[in-house]
């Protein structure tokens, strides 16, 4: 991998070290100067390229630069980070995203191009309904490929395409879009110094900003100083956790699924029941 490396940035690499490794990706560490994440589809770093880049143009938000990408091979900066508890971070991160969340788009929600989240891609097409497009580009379109995939039992996706009919019972219009992260677990929040040195691996795309905070919660990323302090940055409903969170956390559930297999099922069908389906 190091001479890969070095060929592409045109430069000698010391030794690259294999950082983690899933089903679609590797990310290695090399001289703690450059990460090089290499994909089994070219696809999967374009778009982090394009989200990284729009980003940088659009946002403050704390991100890797990117260095060059050939192929299959992205490579961005290293950060330095503590393995130190999120929590220490936690009114950092809220100002990062309330500011991310208020960055709104003219065209409703929805992106400029398809994005992804892991191995899958996110169909973003314009929509003026937030409702209308997480019903049919996030709930409908991955249930109905977890259920093509075998993933997803009949009757369970009966279930969720009930709930989808109704959906507009649940969940509310902003009065904006917000640019949403799309994967904020902790993972991919680096801490250094009691600060966030970088938010990483994005799944961008305008939504509603409550998709962040139900992921947020549904993964424990941050606890309840993240959210009394983003709370005083941008608003949050007072029933947007017994009301909505779930709804939107069917989503990551959904995508948890179609890659890691039944055990998210009964997280899914727990929902669908408590929503009366």
């Amino acid at each position: 991998m190091k001479e890969k490396v070095a060929q592409i940035l045109g430069k000698p690499i010391d030794q690259c070290q294999l950082i983690t490794q899933s089903s679609s990706t590797a990310l290695y560490n090399c001289d703690s100067k450059v990460v090089a994440k290499v994909a089994v589809e070219p696809f999967l770093v374009e778009s982090e390229e394009l989200m990284y880049e729009y980003l940088k143009e659009n946002s403050t938000l704390p991100i890797p630069k990117i260095y060059k990408r050939e192929g299959e091979i992205l490579l961005s900066e290293y950060i330095p980070h503590d393995e130190l508890d999120q929590l220490d971070a936690e009114a950092d991160a809220a100002l990062h995203l309330a500011n991310l969340h208020r960055i709104s788009w003219e065209h409703g929600y929805g992106f400029v191009d398809d994005t992804v989240i892991g191995p899958y891609v996110q169909h973003n097409p314009q929509y003026d309904s937030w409702i209308e497009f997480f019903k049919r580009e996030r709930l409908l379109d991955f249930g109905t490929k977890a259920f093509a995939e075998e993933q997803l039992p009949e009757e369970t996706y009966v279930r969720l395409i009930a709930l989808c009919e109704e959906l507009d019972k649940y969940l509310i219009e902003p009065k904006q879009s917000s640019l949403l992260h799309g994967d904020v677990w902790s993972g991919n929040v680096l801490i250094h110094h009691g600060e966030v040195a970088a938010f990483i691996d994005p799944a961008l795309y305008y939504g509603h900003h409550e998709v962040d905070l139900a992921f947020i919660m549904m993964f424990n990323t941050f606890g309840d100083r993240f959210f009394r302090h983003y709370r005083n940055l941008f608003p949050i409903e007072d029933d947007f956790v017994e009301v909505r969170a779930d709804i939107y956390n069917l989503y990551p559930y959904l995508v948890h699924l179609r890659a890691f297999g039944e055990g998210y099922l009964p997280y899914i069908e727990r929902i669908l029941t408590k929503y009366g389906y």
